[in-house]
C-alpha cells in the first residue's frame, strides 16, 4: 500500500469514496443529509488538490485507491491563534477496512500538519457515528466540546 497526495486523475475514485461517506451520514441523519450524486463537484476538487493550505492524501493499493484523508490548515480566529490541522475526511473502503489504513492516513495526516507547524490536530464526528469515535479515541483524541440541538 502506498499513501501519496491526490491528483486530478483520482477525481472517479475519490468520488466513490466520498459517496460512499456521505451515505453514512444520509443514514445517520437523514434529517440533515440529502442524497448526493457527488459530495464534492469536479470543480471542487480541483481546488482541494491544487490549494497549498489543504492536505488531500490518498491510499493506493494495485492502483485502486482503498482510501482518503483531507485535512484543511486553519488558525483558531477568536481564541488562541494556532495553526491547527483541521481533518475534513477520512475514509477507508468498506472492502479494506480493518488493515489498519485509517490509522496510516491519520498518521500521516498528523505528521503533514506537524511539518506545517501545526500545533493541534481537530476534527468532527456525529454522535451517531460511534465507530469514528473509537477509531480517533485509539489515536488518542479526546472530547474537546460538545453541539447540543434541539427540534423546534
Amino acid at each position: 500500500m502506498e499513501i501519496r497526495d491526490m491528483e486530478s486523475k483520482d477525481y472517479p475514485e475519490i468520488d466513490r469514496l466520498m459517496k460512499e461517506l456521505h451515505e453514512l451520514h444520509v443514514k445517520g441523519r437523514p434529517d440533515l443529509y440529502t442524497e448526493l450524486e457527488h459530495p464534492y463537484s469536479r470543480e471542487e476538487f480541483e481546488k482541494i488538490v491544487s490549494n497549498p493550505g489543504i492536505i488531500a492524501i490518498l491510499a493506493e493499493e494495485k492502483s485502486v485507491v482503498i482510501g482518503l484523508c483531507i485535512g484543511t490548515l486553519r488558525k483558531k480566529s477568536g481564541m488562541v491563534e494556532m495553526k491547527t490541522m483541521y481533518i475534513e475526511d477520512l475514509i477507508v473502503d468498506r472492502n479494506f477496512r480493518g488493515k489498519g489504513i485509517a490509522s496510516q492516513l491519520y498518521e500521516e495526516m498528523e505528521e503533514r500538519g506537524r511539518n506545517t507547524g501545526a500545533k493541534r490536530l481537530d476534527l468532527m464526528v456525529w454522535e451517531f457515528n460511534s465507530d469514528a469515535k473509537r477509531f480517533y479515541e485509539k489515536q488518542g483524541m479526546r472530547p474537546q466540546r460538545y453541539i447540543y440541538e434541539k427540534e423546534l
